[in-house]
């Protein structure tokens, strides 16, 4: 064991503490390299820095303030000793020798000191040092600062909140970042913006977690250590940023006679037994508690919201009976205002074989459901994506009827090595061809279904888990579906943040001859922009972690004529 300022082992140097602190040191930066490893790796060497950050137990950051700093090697350093750790602080200035070491499982890894073998203390409550630093800047240029206190004197937004219990976020120097799919075609143009991204942005670790922000807020400067978590650097901030933001405000009622449609990723709606029992449940609430908190955040989710119909995903596929998570939902909905709701039910034991499902939900005052609903059970939906279900309804002041058909297509998730269906490197992610394939088969379906029914008016929405330009999306504008909230709010949209990115996962497609009756179509931003896991400033916050999409139809007077 080494103690501060002395070495107990008996083949140390003896020498006193005041000539180990004035003998030879290899600067920091020589060995920092202009690499990502150190040119100097496994070989034993002395160094001198101050203090800067103590990292928990497992170690401490130095940085060398008597050399320069020249923008091509970084002067800090970090002392892996976890005894060490326990019993220096900032602002001691110390002369160290052990070995050096690279760690971390990735290309960029941390340059450390370790296996201590002599150190002194040489002075105290020395100024802590502090350099400029300014992104966009790609992961070489970042090495050159790695372990240094740092200062980001510029605009910087908030664009991921995800982690945010954890004490992590993300801010950007070009404002809140979009998934490259979004804004760009797949290929080429989306993996350019995809490293412009990555170039453009910064984890941040805070020095205590707790409070509440929101995607979108700015502040004009931070300063802080780059640090390292064993796979990239991190900025570990002295302070929380000032940040200011507010909640969105609730939509506010359906205009005139309008028919007001929602539709809401419900994020795992799952009510154990129905009976108090059955938690944790496969995908849901681990406990009766944490159930309870969900379908309270829930219910005043559609108190503000209001809706006459309500299309929803992630519902726990366990039929339609008094204990099923749909008649939990029913309750939920009768309790918000109005007390006439109902649910399409196709078939007593659910929608197809997923664990979750699709619903809709209706106010019998607002809505007719007239005739049977109708599920997709091709090929594309029987494995992948959830089957979709249709249903026509009536508006019982004007006698107009439109199919209405609630989605949500296979996600991104658990990727084949290869195959059509694998990654193609393209920004689509895996599954894109069953998307597309879904997709294709729905819109068939439909037009035949519509036929049958005798009405052009269709309305197709839910969460298609593809952004916005890729192939999926494309395909039911190809077909001839329009984007409402494209069409009536402009663009950019998100209703999802995904790794610090937002984009839109949430959609509602109308065809031409519907369109004509929509007044209003938005994307009410609750969830997506807000931590989970924390106290909100409004109890309507952060049900989900995607936003509900809100589409206003009235029938009494089209928009233009046939």
């Amino acid at each position: 064991m080494l103690l501060l300022g002395a070495c107990t082992d008996s083949n140390l140097p003896t020498d006193t503490g005041d000539a180990f602190c004035r003998s030879n040191t290899t600067p920091i930066s020589v060995i920092q390299g202009n690499g990502y490893h150190s040119p100097l790796v496994d070989s034993p060497q002395a160094v001198r820095g101050t203090v800067t950050l103590v990292s928990g137990d497992s170690g401490f950051y130095i940085e060398d303030t008597e050399t320069a700093f020249d923008n091509r090697s970084s002067r800090a350093l970090f002392v892996s000793d976890t005894e060490l750790a326990r019993s220096v602080r900032p602002g001691q200035q110390l002369v160290l020798s052990g070995q050096v070491s690279e760690s971390g499982s990735r290309l960029d890894k941390l340059t450390a000191l370790v296996d201590i073998t002599r150190f002194e203390i040489c002075g105290e409550q020395a100024e802590l040092p502090l350099t400029r630093m300014s992104l966009p800047m790609n992961s070489a240029e970042r090495e050159t600062f790695e372990g240094m206190r740092v200062a980001l004197e510029q605009t910087l937004t908030l664009t991921d909140v995800y982690n945010l219990a954890r004490g992590e976020l993300t801010l950007s120097s070009n404002g809140v970042l979009r998934v490259p799919t979004e804004v760009a075609m797949p290929g080429s143009e989306a993996r350019s913006l995809e490293k412009a991204n990555r170039n453009h942005s910064i984890v941040a670790i805070l020095p205590a977690a707790g409070g509440s922000m929101a995607v979108g807020a700015t502040t004009a400067r931070v300063t802080g250590l780059m640090g390292h978590n064993g796979r990239a650097q991190q900025l570990i901030l002295d302070a929380a940023p000032e940040m200011s933001f507010a909640p969105p405000s609730p939509p506010g009622p359906a205009g005139g006679e309008s028919v007001r449609v929602v539709t809401s990723n419900l994020l795992n709606f799952f009510n154990g037994d129905g009976r108090g029992r059955g938690f944790p449940t496969e995908r849901g609430a681990a406990s009766l508690d944490e159930f309870v908190a969900q379908a309270e955040r829930i219910q005043a989710v559609m108190t503000q919201l209001q809706p006459d119909l309500l299309a929803v995903q992630e519902l726990e596929n366990d039929g339609f009976g008094p204990d099923s998570a749909a008649h939990a939902l029913l309750d939920i909905l009768n309790n918000t205002g109005n007390s006439d709701w109902a649910f399409i039910a196709p078939a007593p034991a659910g929608i197809g074989g997923d664990v979750i499902t699709v619903g809709l939900f209706y106010r019998q005052q607002a809505l007719q459901a007239v005739g049977s609903p109708r599920v997709l059970d091709s090929p594309e939906f029987r494995h992948l994506s959830r089957q979709p279900l249709a249903q026509l309804f009536r508006d019982p002041v004007t006698g107009a009827t439109f199919l209405v058909a609630v989605n949500h297509l296979k996600s991104k998730g658990s990727c084949p090595e290869s195959g059509v269906n694998a990654d193609q490197e393209d920004g689509q992610g895996c599954w894109n061809r069953a998307r597309l394939d879904a997709v294709k088969a729905e819109v068939r379906w439909l037009e035949d279904l519509a036929g049958d029914l005798d009405t052009k008016h269709m309305l197709v929405l839910g969460d298609m888990n593809a952004w916005r330009n890729e192939d999926p999306i494309r395909q039911f504008t190809a077909s001839g579906f329009i984007d409402l909230v494209e069409s009536l709010s402009g663009l950019p949209q998100h209703s999802f943040l995904y790794w610090g990115q937002t984009g839109t996962l949430d959609y509602v497609f109308a065809s031409p001859a519907l369109a004509r009756f929509a007044r209003k179509a938005e994307i009410w931003h609750i969830n997506a922009d807000w931590p989970a896991g924390m106290d909100q400033p409004r109890p309507w916050l952060r049900a989900s972690d995607h936003d509900p999409v809100i589409v206003e139809l009235d029938f009494s007077h089209p928009a233009t004529s046939d």
